[in-house]
């Protein structure tokens, strides 16, 4: 009985450094009403059937993140785009995101209050006016009079991670929006060429085409991640079981997708097994093996690691190494093998001081890997230099010669003795 309580401690602790490192469990949803958990029970059963801990609360409840630099949350799912009434501000909630945790907007074609507005905004997402629909005459469902329930199914192609190859269409009504050119935002679903966004009063904004976004994300700096998604009904029990004609939507799949992969279930990358090793010591034999000299030749190895379905995986890919001191001396790339294994024999530069090895990997939907060790390069000890470079021979005859030149000129001076001369 001892040795298995002994082993579920450590099992329990094993799992909360797994889960702690990948975002944790604990999830708190806010929903403009209570009975928006009822209407969307299909898609937060998602998140209990995984075993996060839900905590709901309507808007008008009171609410804290944090408290002296500690979250009570790891995630954040805000169903409330309408009310003013949040207890949480926009600055809370931006806070929450640079301490490195996640959050998920729906947002609807109605009024969107002022905290949903810049919290999208400080996010690279720019949010149409109130009361405005995304329209398309050519993609919408037919079974319908209203044409701004759009058919949607272009999606991402830069990172195929997001959705994990989806190509079932989703029915989409909600507000449009535009995304900043910036490599850290994500298009994850937008319109098609015949898309465009119109006010309630009939006037086309202009906000048309492929650059309506229907679902952007934000891979932040710090692995933290934000998604947003202007139809807050894409996602309720009614479009999940919806079909066109006799086909089935994507939306179960597409939420399901899109809320793993911003609750950081899968994408993340860590790093172990750093080592820089001398192979090459013939040059400077008097330094020891663990010090690093210049021209010195090395083996650069680290081990690359992907998380998915709750465990590691070795991670193939490609690894970007530099070599850094102010400058990059040395930037290299590196293949990984199928145990994740980077290795590389790189020559050190002629240049001696503190250097950075930074090894990097920024992938499209993947959390940044940023590894770095600083290490310092010596110059040759004073007895570690070649005795005789052969590039210098003919210093070295030169010199050679004037020693004998000066040893003949001193025998000559001191033994010659004038003839003398007849008086």
């Amino acid at each position: 009985m001892k040795s298995f309580i002994i082993s579920l401690i450590i099992a329990c602790i094993l799992v909360s450094n797994v889960f702690g490192a990948v975002g944790g469990k604990r999830v708190l949803i806010i929903v403009d009403d209570l009975s928006m958990v009822k209407s969307h029970s299909q898609f937060f059963s998602t998140l209990e059937g995984k075993g996060y801990k839900i905590e709901y609360h309507s808007a008008g409840d009171k609410v804290e993140l944090e408290k002296y630099g500690d979250f009570f949350y790891d995630h954040l799912i805000l169903f409330a785009p309408t009310s003013d009434s949040l207890s949480i501000t926009s600055s809370d909630v931006l806070k929450f995101i640079d301490g490195g945790n996640n959050v998920f907007i729906a947002a609807s074609n109605g009024v969107i209050s002022d905290t949903v507005r810049d919290i999208a905004t400080e996010c690279g997402i720019e949010i149409e006016d109130d009361k405005t629909s995304v329209f398309d005459h050519f993609n919408y469902d037919k079974q319908q009079s209203e044409q701004n329930l759009i058919v949607a199914d272009q999606y991402i192609q830069d990172a195929p991670i997001i959705l994990q190859g989806l190509q079932t269409p989703v029915l989409f009504k909600g507000v449009g929006h535009s995304i900043r050119q910036n490599p850290l935002n994500y298009a994850v679903l937008t319109g098609s060429s015949t898309a465009y966004s119109r006010k309630a009063s009939g006037v086309a904004t202009k906000l048309m085409g492929k650059k309506v976004g229907l679902v952007s994300s934000l891979q932040a700096r710090n692995n933290a991640r934000v998604t947003f998604a202007g139809s807050i009904d894409m996602f309720s029990n009614k479009f999940f079981t919806s079909k066109l004609g006799k086909d089935t939507v994507g939306n179960r799949e597409f939420a399901e997708s899109l809320l793993s992969w911003t609750l950081q279930e899968r994408g993340i990358l860590r790093s172990s097994n750093l080592s820089i090793k001398k192979i090459s010591t013939e040059s400077n034999s008097t330094v020891a093996p663990e010090i690093l000299t210049i021209k010195d030749e090395i083996e650069y190895s680290i081990t690359v690691e992907e998380f998915v379905k709750d465990q590691w995986v070795p991670y193939v890919g490609q690894l970007e190494l530099e070599i850094i001191m102010l400058d990059p001396y040395i930037r290299t790339f590196i293949k990984g093998n199928k145990d994740g294994e980077y290795k590389s024999i790189i020559k050190l530069p002629d240049v001696y001081g503190v250097f950075t090895f930074e090894a990097t990997i920024q992938k499209p939907g993947y959390g940044n890997l940023d590894t770095f060790v600083r290490q310092p390069i010596r110059p040759f000890r004073h007895d570690s230099y070649e005795r005789f470079i052969p590039s210098a021979f003919p210093y070295y005859a030169a010199c050679f010669s004037m020693i004998v030149g000066v040893f003949v000129f001193s025998i000559v001076f001191l033994f010659h003795q004038e003839p003398k001369k007849a008086l």
